[in-house]
């Protein structure tokens, strides 16, 4: 039997045909997306991620928290990890 082919083959837009008349400059300068396929938040560059599973309970709780306090999830995510580092002798770099 044949492979069939993507579903997303089908949803690509051709690319467009030259223009004889390009535009001299773009609207909004161009950010940095070196071998990416999307452009990166600004707040992020530089930054790696990392992930943790919640059970549903604690993940409603930090939300309600968040929501509470006027933060982000984010926000408090950080200062938990800051607040592990500091517990440990390390110095607060999240």
């Amino acid at each position: 039997m044949a492979k069939r082919s993507s579903l997303f083959s089908t949803l690509r837009k051709p690319d467009p045909a030259p223009e004889d008349n390009p535009p001299t400059a773009s609207p909004e300068p161009a950010q940095e997306t070196a071998g990416r396929k999307y452009p990166i938040a600004s707040t992020r560059a530089g930054k790696r991620v990392a992930g943790v599973y919640l059970e549903p309970e604690a993940l409603r709780q930090l939300r309600q928290l968040a929501l509470n306090e006027d933060k982000t999830i984010q926000e408090l995510l950080v200062e938990g990890v800051n607040a592990v580092f500091e517990a440990r002798g390390l110095s607060r770099i999240a």
